[in-house]
């Protein structure tokens, strides 16, 4: 069970705590840039996100979005989290985001929304990402992502939704090359198998 604990962070960003997968290293922001170096707190929302490492094959990436709630109440996710791509400045970058995969490839579970997952404290839900590592215009720059800012749309069990108010921005690397597109699976409760691999057909 995951369960992220100490003091409560105000800041609604949060880095990601040491795990037993390895991230990459938080990138160097522009002197003006200020960068989420939170500690690993639970946030006042009562939800934690982090970014676990991407799986890849053939210039495929996917890659799980983990939600723990951290807080005393339970609390409740339905459908896709809302996922925007930011660059080393924290800036957005141009990409389409879309619910499921079926733009980028045929992957197993992509396509199935689940229904509310309910998670009680110290419980944990799992979305993926998906995306392509290929440059296909040479005529635009590479979008190279070093932060995601994740809205969870959930609410806790007082009924309080947290679209907009409960976003955190993680540090992560999103590779896109100038493919422009990212899909995004529906919350589900994690899988208790082994590390998923990328089951991708053309």
């Amino acid at each position: 069970m995951l369960c992220a604990c100490g003091a409560r962070s105000p800041s609604g960003v949060a880095a990601v705590p040491d795990e037993d997968t390895s991230r990459p290293a938080a990138p160097t922001a522009s002197p003006h840039t200020t960068v989420p170096t939170a500690p690993a707190a639970c946030p006042d929302s009562g939800v934690l996100l982090r970014a676990a490492e991407a799986d890849a094959a053939m210039g495929l990436r996917v890659q799980r979005i983990e939600l723990v709630n951290c807080g005393t109440r339970a609390y409740t996710v339905n459908g896709h989290p809302s996922v925007q791509v930011l660059d080393e400045d924290l800036e957005p970058l141009e990409v389409t985001v879309s619910h499921g995969a079926s733009a980028i490839a045929t992957l197993d579970g992509f396509e199935t929304a689940t229904g509310p997952v309910r998670l009680k404290p110290g419980e944990r839900s799992v979305a993926r990402l998906a995306w392509r590592n290929l440059v296909t215009d040479v005529t635009r720059p590479a979008a190279d992502g070093r932060y995601l800012r994740i809205v969870p749309n959930g609410e806790d069990n007082a009924g309080g939704n947290d679209s907009g108010g409960g976003a955190q921005t993680v540090p992560d690397h999103i590779d896109l090359g100038t493919t422009g597109k990212l899909g995004v699976s529906a919350w589900d409760h994690p899988a208790q198998d082994s590390p998923e691999s990328p089951d991708a057909r053309p």
